[in-house]
C-alpha cells in the first residue's frame, strides 16, 4: 500500500459495473486497457500496457483539468481518460460531474516525425532535445532523412521525411511549409537543412540562454519543483478527499 495520492485516484478511477450500493470490485483488465490495438497474444506483454494508461488518467483528472495539450499519438489515451472519468461520474456520483471529461488541445502539427522519417523517439535518437546546443541541432539536422531529388517540395505522401523538415522550419518560422518549400526552391537537401537548422537555432536562442541560467542556480530550480510538488499534493489532497466521500469511504 502507498500514500500516493495519485495511485488512490487510480484504484478510484478504474473500477468494474456495478451498483453504487455495493462495495468496489477489483478491476477488471478490460476496463482499464488502453485505447489501442492489443498485444500479439504469443509475445509476452508487460503490465504496463495496463496500469500506465490509468496512472496516465490519474495524473490529468486529480488536477481536474479540461484542456490537455498533447500529440496526434496521444490521443487513445485521452480518450481512455474520458471513459475512466465518465464511468466514475456515473458509477459513484449518480452522473454528477466529479471528474471533467478533458478535450485535447492539438497544435497546427500534430504529429511531427523524428529526424529520421519514422516515429519520434529518444530510444531511437531521431530527436532534437531542448537541452542541445546549437552545434548539436545542427549535426542532428544534417543527419536527417531527405531522399533523393534535388527540387524541393511539400509532397507529405510521396516525400515524408522532406516534408517533416519543411514543416519544423515552418513551424519555427510562423509560416507555411509551402513557402518554405519555395524559398529552398532548387537549392536541395543542403539548403533545406541549412533553412531548418537556422530556423531552429534562432529560436531557441532565447530559451537555451535561460536554461544555461537556470543551470547556473540549482537551488532556485529545486525550490521551484519543491513548490510545485506542494500545490499539487495540496489538489490531489483535496480531489482525493471528495473522491472517497463519492465512494462511501471516507473513514
Amino acid at each position: 500500500m502507498t500514500d500516493d495520492p495519485q495511485t488512490y485516484a487510480s484504484a478510484a478511477t478504474c473500477s468494474t459495473r456495478s451498483s453504487t450500493s455495493t462495495p468496489p470490485r477489483t478491476p477488471s483488465a478490460s476496463a482499464c486497457s488502453p485505447a489501442t490495438a492489443p498485444p500479439d497474444r504469443r509475445t509476452s506483454a508487460s503490465g504496463l500496457l495496463l496500469t500506465y494508461p490509468v496512472h496516465q488518467a490519474a495524473d490529468i483528472l486529480f488536477c481536474h483539468a479540461r484542456v490537455v495539450p498533447v500529440g496526434r499519438d496521444q490521443l487513445p489515451h485521452l480518450a481512455q481518460t474520458r471513459a475512466i472519468a465518465r464511468r466514475f461520474n456515473q458509477r459513484y456520483a449518480a452522473g454528477q460531474t466529479v471528474f471533467a471529461e478533458p478535450e485535447a488541445l492539438l497544435s497546427d502539427v500534430p504529429l511531427l516525425r523524428g529526424t529520421d522519417g519514422t516515429r519520434m523517439s529518444k530510444t531511437k535518437g531521431n530527436v532534437i532535445n531542448l537541452g542541445d546546443t546549437a552545434d548539436e541541432t545542427a549535426a542532428r539536422i544534417r543527419s536527417a532523412k531527405t531522399g533523393s531529388g534535388r527540387r524541393i517540395t511539400f509532397d507529405p505522401k510521396g516525400r515524408p521525411e522532406v516534408a517533416n523538415l519543411l514543416r519544423m522550419a515552418a513551424l519555427f518560422r510562423g509560416m507555411s511549409p509551402q513557402d518554405v518549400a519555395k524559398e529552398v526552391g532548387d537549392g536541395g537537401a543542403r539548403v533545406l537543412k541549412k533553412v531548418v537548422t537556422e530556423a531552429v537555432n534562432e529560436t531557441l536562442a532565447s530559451h537555451r540562454a535561460r536554461r544555461m541560467e537556470l543551470a547556473r542556480d540549482p537551488g532556485y530550480v529545486t525550490r521551484v519543483l519543491h513548490e510545485g510538488n506542494a500545490r499539487a499534493s495540496e489538489v490531489a489532497d483535496r480531489t482525493l478527499a471528495t473522491v472517497r466521500a463519492v465512494m462511501g469511504m471516507a473513514y
